[in-house]
């Protein structure tokens, strides 16, 4: 396995745009969850705010803090506690994914938002964990008929366990491309370029991305300012 196979990504900042997207067309044959002992994975009780934002904040950056779980992520319109897991070692929250909808995107398409293990767990494939508590939820809500996700080039662990549950890329921007064509020969997958077509795979039209983009900006400005208008 190649030594950049290992870099580290806690606590990376940089949020290559658009980031890159993996699709799952279906939701059929999901695996079951296997955990290591100790681990169980449960969804979003009232008291987990706080275990929410001190993973995110150890994983990702201070952004994700308590005060945008409360004023981004409870008042979403897809959010409902039972898609929001955690995995607990312990009993105690380790990490973290939600089985989302995002704006801009079909309501039928499922979304795996802010998938997040701290440090000191990481590398005993929990990620892919979560990944299927996701995708278990979506197949239990008859509105959900696939998943996707985003995420970065340098999540090179991660982005082996989606592909290894059926996730496959979609070509956000020319420049994906070559971006997918490195990463698959990087985690020793180079078959899969032409399995997926990679080289010929069509592209998202730039107005259709236009279009995504500008959803999300206005729903996420509606969600920064929405206590504001309370009153």
């Amino acid at each position: 396995m190649p030594a950049d196979y290992f870099e580290p990504v806690h606590g990376r900042n940089e949020i290559e745009f658009p980031q890159l997207e993996m699709v799952r067309d279906h939701l059929e044959e999901i695996p079951a969850i296997d955990l290591p002992e100790g681990y169980s994975i449960r969804t979003f009780q009232e008291a987990d705010e706080q275990a929410w934002a001190g993973i995110m904040t150890e994983a990702f950056n201070i952004y994700w803090n308590l005060e945008r779980f409360r004023r981004l992520v409870r008042p979403h319109f897809a959010f409902r506690p039972e898609r929001l897991f955690f995995l607990c070692n312990g009993g105690i929250p380790v990490g973290s994914a939600m089985a989302f909808q995002w704006p801009g995107i079909s309501r039928r398409t499922g979304f795996i938002y802010m998938l997040a293990i701290k440090r000191a767990h990481c590398g005993k494939a929990l990620g892919r964990s979560l990944t299927l508590a996701c995708l278990h939820r979506f197949r239990e809500e008859p509105i959900f008929q696939d998943a996707m996700l985003h995420t970065e080039s340098f999540r090179l662990p991660a982005i082996k366990h989606y592909l290894r549950l059926g996730f496959k890329p979609r070509l956000i921007v020319e420049k994906h491309r070559e971006t997918w064509k490195t990463i698959l020969h990087r985690i020793e997958m180079p078959e899969l370029i032409q399995e997926f077509g990679i080289e010929n795979a069509p592209v998202l039209p730039s107005w259709h991305l236009g279009i995504r983009l500008a959803r999300i900006a206005s729903y996420s400005y509606w969600l920064s300012i929405r206590p504001l208008l309370s009153f």
